[in-house]
Formats: C-alpha cells, sequence, structure tokens
C-alpha cells in the first residue's frame, strides 16, 4: 500500500474528516487531500504530526514494515483501556464503565461462532515462511 492510502485508511479508520485532522494538526484541508491522493507528499515534520495524529509509526504510514492485512483487535483488551474511540469520539471510562462494557460485549459475542485458532505448528510454519522470504 502506498503513503497515499495508508494516510486515508489512517484517517478514515478514526472516523475523522479531511477538514477535522487538517485544523487539528495544522494544515490546510487541501494539503491533506493532495496526501492522500498521491498528488503531493507531506514533508516529515507533518508526517510525524499525522502519525501521532493516527497513533501509527512512521513505518506503518510509509508502508516500511509488512504488516498484517486484516488486523485483529481484541475488544476484551480494548475495553480495560482508560480511553477507547468509538465512531470517531474518544471516551475516558471509568472502572465502573469499563466493567459494564466487558459485560455487554460478552452478552453480544454469546451468539457468535468463534473462528478456529491456528494451532501453534501452523503459526511457526507462517512466521518462518515470512523470515525467509517465501509469500
Amino acid at each position: 500500500m502506498t503513503l497515499a492510502k495508508n494516510l486515508k485508511q489512517a484517517r478514515v479508520r478514526m472516523g475523522k474528516s479531511q477538514l477535522e485532522v487538517a485544523a487539528t494538526i495544522g494544515i490546510s484541508n487541501a494539503a491533506l487531500s493532495n496526501y492522500e491522493t498521491g498528488y503531493r507528499e507531506p514533508d516529515l515534520d507533518t508526517l510525524k504530526r499525522l502519525a501521532v495524529y493516527y497513533n501509527v509509526s512512521l513505518d506503518e504510514l510509509a508502508d516500511l514494515k509488512e504488516k498484517p492485512e486484516d488486523p485483529v483487535y481484541d475488544l476484551w483488551a480494548l475495553a480495560k483501556s482508560k480511553q477507547i474511540a468509538f465512531n470517531g469520539k474518544q471516551y475516558r471510562l471509568k472502572d465502573s464503565q469499563k466493567q459494564f462494557l466487558r459485560r455487554q460485549l460478552g452478552v453480544i459475542f454469546n451468539h457468535f461462532d468463534p473462528i478456529e485458532e491456528e494451532t501453534t505448528e501452523e503459526l511457526r510454519a507462517r512466521i518462518e515462511s515470512l523470515v525467509n522470504g517465501d509469500r
């Protein structure tokens, strides 16, 4: 994936508009639009501000390190965090709210069938394949 696509994906993942992001990091909406379409590339300082804003590394934005195609986030672990984001808004949770959220997640996920996990051998084989450059 290119820098432009990664920038747009990070913004969309956070549920933010180009106007919101641009205003927060101190650039014009047109500049951010140019970065996301690949028409221009941000300077290093702007790239750093974008990485901090999106809470990702520069490696991730520039696609220097390989990452999983579809990362999996453990909602149980996220529900233990002091701060979470939902639908583009951030929330600070009290302990009682975190407990309530975890109970509700348990109720919801009781209706779903879990995916079978990879065996240790399958995981080792996949890691070896990536380390050896096999794709």
